[in-house]
């Protein structure tokens, strides 16, 4: 990754830099510093778990030592939750045992101190790359600046949850599940509303409400066949 790239990437990421040496942290804090305003300083585990909750950085840089509990134990207690913040660990250890902890663990990269500006570019330019293919993933575009998390179960205006009834979410992830076909109005009363086959009155208001929540072309009407999801018209 070239540099002009990495500052690109990285401009809009938050990072979240866990190290209780002070040294080292204000040296690699300074570095990151360059080219991110959302990065989150943290001396041991404990402070670092509370701006993890706090700030939910996309990417998270921690040395395996830390007082409280060891940079893995943190990453593993991340991981129990989240699959998709990025995790890079700086340690002085390059035993085999601890590379397939680390490879279990989904991390991005491990650095050996002391740790240079370009082993930092790399491993970082690794992590917002994969972090951002994750998000690709998750994020369903629906158009017009809205898109739906799947893994969260959220609609999102942008970086803005917009609430959502139950039988909303089940249809529009119905919807999505379904994308690209034109769903019948027998389709949806039997896939979505099984227990109490709804009259087709009640799916087009559950449709209005999505559309009043969000754009008027998310879902659109197939004269006399029903309805499909947005579809980019580019």
């Amino acid at each position: 990754m070239n540099h002009n790239s990495f500052i690109s990437i990285m401009k809009d990421l938050s990072i979240l830099y866990i190290e209780d040496d002070s040294k080292v942290q204000e040296y690699i804090a300074e570095f990151l510093g360059r080219y991110t305003s959302h990065l989150y300083l943290a001396g041991s585990a404990e402070e670092g778990w509370k701006l993890y909750q706090e700030k939910k950085p996309d990417i998270i840089l921690l040395d395996i030592n830390l007082p409280g509990k060891s940079g893995i134990e943190f990453a593993r207690e991340v991981r129990q939750t989240d699959k998709d913040t990025r995790i890079i660990i700086s340690t002085a250890y390059t035993d085999k045992a601890f590379l397939l902890r680390a490879v279990e663990l989904g991390l991005t990269r491990y650095l050996v101190k002391p740790i240079t500006g370009k082993e930092l570019i790399d491993a970082f330019g690794k992590a917002a790359n994969e972090f951002m293919e994750s998000k690709k993933s998750i994020l369903v575009d629906l158009g017009e600046g809205y898109s739906y998390d799947r893994q969260r179960r959220i609609l999102l205006f942008h970086e803005t949850e917009i609430p959502l009834r139950r039988k909303e979410m089940e249809l529009l992830e119905f919807f999505i599940k379904n994308r690209g076909q034109t769903l019948s109005y027998e389709i949806l009363q039997y896939e979505i509303w099984d227990d109490a086959p709804m009259s087709k009155d009640a799916i087009r208001a559950q449709i209005r409400n999505i559309r009043k929540k969000s754009h008027r072309d998310i879902i659109q009407n197939i004269n006399a066949v029903g309805y499909r999801l947005y579809k980019d018209k580019r």
